[in-house]
């Protein structure tokens, strides 16, 4: 109940996400032993981390309040992906290069019928290449690993057509196009714009200082430090 109270009193860009593993066998009696999966994001880690110390503090003051034992596991802990404009402009002229994904009839066919047991309207396959969008405070949501080596090294991301517009991700949907041409061109394209990228970057040593110049500037003086604790994870079983 305390997470959902303070959900009102954290920015609008704060996510924090729970899944009750253990409560117990029967209504009317307290379990001995129970056990939450918790997750807090934010767009930037700066901004996750005193509502995790926050989460952390509810579970003692329950704790105290129940007058049981408590641990917390940290399981996972990711930064956000530090941008790369200078990057971003090389990928950028690499996928005009290449142009839009040409899909079959089949392909498109299957797009729609993908669209229409989803709830979605019938649009068929997005491949337009975009502009470079100005970078965002606040991006959309989306947690990745790639945040934490982005803070360690240089980092150029690029996104491309693997499922048709508006396909409800973590879905079956997604899934069913990944296992067929739709996402498999997807994924040539990509390889193709990251090939011809690193290939840029190679051949031309002003760019990648540039690349590394905005780096450094956008990193500042922040030390990177793992948010996982050292040592293997802990083991999922009762009282761990």
């Amino acid at each position: 109940q305390g997470i959902n109270y303070y959900r009102e009193h954290v920015r609008p860009t704060v996510r924090m996400h729970y899944h009750i593993q253990d409560g117990g066998q029967v209504v009317n009696v307290v379990p001995d032993y129970s056990r939450l999966w918790m997750r807090v994001r934010d767009t930037k880690r700066t901004g996750m981390l005193p509502v995790y110390e926050r989460v952390k503090a509810m579970a003692e003051g329950a704790a105290i309040l129940a007058n049981v034992d408590y641990k917390v596991s940290l399981i996972s802990g990711i930064y956000e992906v530090l941008v790369n404009r200078e990057g971003g402009k090389v990928m950028q002229q690499n996928l005009e290069l290449l142009g839009p994904i040409d899909y079959t009839d089949e392909e498109i066919a299957f797009g729609k019928k993908i669209q229409e047991v989803t709830g979605k309207k019938q649009v068929g396959m997005d491949s337009k290449i975009k502009p470079l969008e100005a970078t965002k405070d606040h991006p959309g949501g989306g947690s990745t690993d790639v945040g934490d080596v982005s803070w360690n090294v240089a980092n150029i991301n690029l996104g491309v057509t693997t499922a048709p517009k508006d396909t409800p991700w973590h879905s079956w949907a997604v899934v069913a196009c990944g296992g067929m041409s739709i996402g498999h061109k997807g994924m040539i394209y990509a390889s193709k714009a990251m090939s011809m990228t690193m290939a840029d970057l190679f051949e031309n040593p002003d760019l990648v200082e540039k690349v590394k110049t905005e780096y450094k500037e956008r990193k500042g003086d922040e030390v990177y430090e793992a948010m996982v604790p050292e040592g293997p994870p802990p083991v999922n079983a009762k009282g761990n």
